[in-house]
């Protein structure tokens, strides 16, 4: 089981050790931060101490071939989800309400729903859902669960209301509900649209089934495969049946090494959800809790999860026979998250001993590091936990953003990235010619609490939390209001030292083609610094004759010059107007066309090279 631990052991890890050797706070009376508290949420505790614990899986699927495209193949699906021999209750929303539906009803609802339908959808009018509940569920409690969650999908909260017919049947192992839905909205007759990115997506639609069955008193889990440690792609439900009747192992559509790398990374960062887990729940024991209680099980559970997905087995691997349920209230989570304001208390304590560190890069460093572990945290204890250090200063808010030293700050952190070198001996540049261009104003850095080390070191990392913006500024109105002018003066001189950098084109153009896609609302090609430091390198490069074919339209002077097909496409436009001004001219104001319309393109390009990847279907833990 793992052992009892504070947030500095289990959490900040080598933060404080750090910190203890440069500040009296550590020694003395700490003070508490000014960091807001919110409401408490559970976040993903309750989905991972639920995988830890094996508590069964929600499963919602939908029927591949369900669809019908006719009335004649919606009668047979209906007499099939309808027959006696399996159906133990049958009910219907045709007008918003929920009520018994009857054979006699059929030919009405099929005259009605084929009478609105039009066009060929490829997968037909209706779509076809299946409900599905652990072996031994009650068929009262299941058609209960079932039709408070059809209604809640298709009622009209999501989308549109939508007409359906449903079916309870106990025929197999696994009590489940068959929900036959007319893909037509009643109201605004949007079209029914279940997908990753719909308003109803499968994650929702699982999700909502384990929330209304635990308030009905069946606990169920609506986790990802992932975070259980299963990583090769589901069998697809056509296959699977097929597979099961021939009595041979369904097709599974293998991994290609890039999506396999991005699972892995995924896998090994739900591996330190669960160590956090272990930690959360061992600082819930009690002295006197028995070690085998709930807590003692979550910390048992959360501690094997994370050792199996390190070694690339499922959560499950290794555990004794049967499942851990808890029984419907056990106040389980609650005492999770009791815990959590131990958590706070401690990560209090560890801000204010950072902030009474000596300015300079340590202190940056160990604000980026608390940010980071916030964020950590968070995906386990939910959005609210230490919200002001998890979540990033915008964009357009933050005073130490200079357009592309983000972007480089990130790649240089990335050793998997083939420009990494190239970014960080970019960055020691920017860092060395910014600390030369700040020697004037050493003494008003220094007089506010500052140094011009901390002040570049906050130029060249990636982001800002919203806590350590606000601990950088002085609390006096006057002198903070001073502070800001300064900040001003300090991004300006920061933005022309990296206009003179020089740089690989390789690198630029990475760096352009991210800029164009974070680019805001407004903004256009001309306002994209990286983009316009590319356009100056390229021009050098060009031959005579080589802007004439710009200005007629034609793109072959940048096809070798430009990898990127979305890329080239906004370089072309940026010098094919530049290209058409007379000479003399400030290019600075030449005619520049939006930015969104090239990100567009540039994302367009990426859809087109993922189309055709199966989806990480989470649902099929056990047949029909």
């Amino acid at each position: 089981m793992a052992e009892a631990r504070t947030l500095q052991q289990a959490v900040l890890g080598e933060i404080l050790p750090h910190v203890g050797r440069r500040s009296a706070a550590m020694t003395g009376e700490a003070r508490v931060s000014s960091v807001r508290r919110r409401g408490a949420s559970g976040g993903a505790v309750a989905v991972m101490s639920w995988n830890a614990l094996r508590v069964p899986q929600s499963v919602v699927k939908r029927v591949g071939a369900g669809g019908c495209h006719s009335p004649k193949e919606l009668r047979r699906q209906m007499k099939y989800i309808l027959r006696d021999e399996a159906r133990v209750a049958a009910w219907s929303n045709q007008i918003g309400i929920d009520r018994v539906f009857g054979e006699r009803g059929m030919e009405n609802v099929i005259a009605d729903w084929s009478a609105s339908w039009c066009g060929a959808p490829k997968r037909g009018h209706t779509d076809h859902i299946i409900l599905s509940f652990p072996k031994g569920t009650e068929a009262e409690l299941a058609e209960a669960i079932s039709r408070e969650w059809a209604q809640e999908v298709f009622g009209g909260d999501y989308r549109d209301r939508y007409r359906y017919v449903a079916a309870l049947h106990c025929n197999t192992d696994h009590v489940h509900a068959h929900v036959l839905v007319d893909k037509v909205g009643m109201e605004d007759g949007k079209f029914l649209s279940i997908s990753r990115h719909s308003e109803i997506s499968y994650d929702m639609m699982r999700e909502l089934h384990a929330q209304i069955a635990g308030e009905h008193g069946l606990v169920l889990n609506a986790s990802s495969r992932l975070s259980r440690g299963i990583m090769e792609n589901a069998p697809r439900d056509t296959d699977l049946q097929a597979a099961r009747k021939e009595g041979r192992e369904p097709v599974v559509a293998p991994l290609d090494p890039a999506s396999r790398a991005l699972r892995e990374a995924e896998i090994r960062r739900h591996a330190e959800g669960y160590r956090q887990l272990a930690q959360l729940a061992g600082m819930g024991l009690d002295a006197d809790t028995p070690p085998d209680g709930w807590m003692g099980r979550i910390a048992e559970g959360a501690e094997l999860a994370a050792t199996n997905l390190m070694k690339g087995m499922p959560v499950k691997e290794g555990f004794a026979e049967g499942v851990d349920i808890p029984a419907a209230g056990a106040d389980v989570i609650g005492r999770l998250i009791a815990a959590r304001e131990t958590l706070q208390a401690e990560a209090d304590t560890a801000w204010s001993a950072i902030q009474d560190m000596a300015p300079g890069a340590e202190k940056v460093e160990l604000e980026q590091l608390f940010a980071g572990q916030a964020r950590e945290m968070g995906t386990l204890l939910g959005r609210d936990f230490l919200a002001d250090h998890s979540s990033s200063v915008s964009p357009e808010r933050d005073p130490y953003r200079v357009q592309g030293i983000a972007g480089l700050a990130a790649r240089a952190g990335d050793e998997g990235n083939p420009l990494s070198a190239e970014a960080g001996a970019t960055l020691g540049s920017f860092r060395v010619e910014l600390a030369r261009v700040l020697a004037p104003v050493e003494a008003r850095l220094e007089e506010a609490g500052s140094s011009i080390e901390e002040v570049a070191a906050r130029f060249t990392t990636p982001h800002r939390s919203e806590a350590q913006l606000e601990a950088s500024r002085p609390v006096d109105a006057q002198e903070r209001s001073d502070w800001l002018g300064l900040e001003r003066d300090l991004q300006a001189r920061a933005r022309d030292v990296f206009a003179g950098l020089h740089m690989d084109r390789d690198l630029l153009a990475d760096l352009a083609r991210q800029d164009i896609l974070d680019a805001g609302q407004g903004s256009r090609l001309a306002d994209i610094a990286t983009l316009d430091k590319l356009i100056s390198d390229v021009r050098q490069d060009l031959r005579d004759g080589d802007m004439d074919q710009l200005a007629a339209g034609r793109i072959d002077p940048l096809m070798d010059r430009i990898e990127d097909p979305g890329l080239r496409q906004a370089m072309f436009s940026e010098l094919k107007a530049i290209a058409a001004m007379d000479a003399g001219d400030d290019i600075a104001g030449r005619d520049s066309e939006p930015a969104a319309t090239y990100r567009t393109r540039i994302e367009a390009f990426e859809r087109a090279e993922e189309r055709g990847r199966d989806r990480d279907d989470t649902s099929g833990d056990y047949g029909l």
